[in-house]
């Protein structure tokens, strides 16, 4: 009970009204809460990544640059842990047919999220860091493979952890 009132308290402070709002109000400030709150984590990766960047080309790691990796990590797996705990990620599929064309699609998605990030990867580990780290570019067979199978087993787990949110209710 006192942990509802204390969240309470903070969620009208942050919000800046004084009394209870109803459920549409909630409702409507929880949608742009959300959507302020995924575009600050895409600025907060962007603004991690220009350190990265940074921190190459002087060829040293701040204290920033991992400070602000750790808030990353932390904040997603807060929401993943408890999106799961509170089955929000689910997808139920009330007919095999449902659930056959939700797999589709999940193998679909695992297929192209496979390949943007070993294409990713492979353009960032062997272009973009040692250009900005002044170092040799070089590419190798073993890249082109190393990135391939790194980006088939990415694809694969994105697929499996998809796999695991489908409820079959048949």
């Amino acid at each position: 009970m006192m942990k509802i009132e204390w969240k309470e308290r903070v969620y009208n402070s942050f919000v800046g009204t004084m009394s209870e709002r109803d459920e549409y109000q909630k409702q409507e400030i929880n949608k742009e809460l959300s959507v302020a709150g995924i575009g600050l984590w895409w600025l907060n990766m962007l603004i991690m990544l220009i350190m990265l960047l940074v921190d190459t080309m002087n060829h040293t790691i701040s204290i920033g640059t991992i400070l602000i990796f750790l808030s990353n990590m932390i904040y997603t797996n807060y929401l993943t842990f408890k999106f799961k705990k509170k089955g929000l990620n689910e997808t139920e599929c009330a007919t095999k047919e449902e659930y056959l064309q939700h797999k589709k699609t999940l193998r679909k998605a695992g297929l192209k999220a496979g390949i943007l990030w070993g294409f990713q990867m492979f353009v960032f580990m062997n272009y973009i860091f040692p250009y900005v780290g002044s170092e040799e570019i070089s590419i190798s067979l073993f890249d082109v493979v190393l990135w391939s199978c790194a980006g088939g087993f990415f694809g694969l787990t994105m697929y499996i952890f998809g796999l695991w949110n489908l409820k079959r209710l048949y």
